[in-house]
């Protein structure tokens, strides 16, 4: 990742999509490239400011890779088999 050495200006991150793939499907919260960045639309709670919905597909803000993000049950879901 040495697109990070340095900080970056929210403005400044673009991703490469040379090598983007579509991995929607199965939440996850890590990218292929690495990337824990996400792009993801989302409303907030016009109250208490809090994020109120989001959308499930998400893309990396390294490389471009569409994904699905995870929702809280996913964890639940996760903790229950342990």
């Amino acid at each position: 990742m040495d697109r990070f050495e340095e900080p970056l200006e929210i403005t400044e991150l673009e991703p490469d999509y040379t090598e983007s793939m579509d991995i929607r499907g199965i939440q996850t919260t890590i990218c292929p490239c690495g990337s824990k960045v996400w792009d993801v639309k989302t409303i907030f709670d016009q109250e208490t400011g809090e994020v109120d919905m989001y959308f499930l597909d998400m893309e990396c803000s390294v490389c471009g890779t569409l994904a699905t993000a995870p929702t809280p049950e996913d964890f639940e879901v996760q903790d229950a088999d342990l």
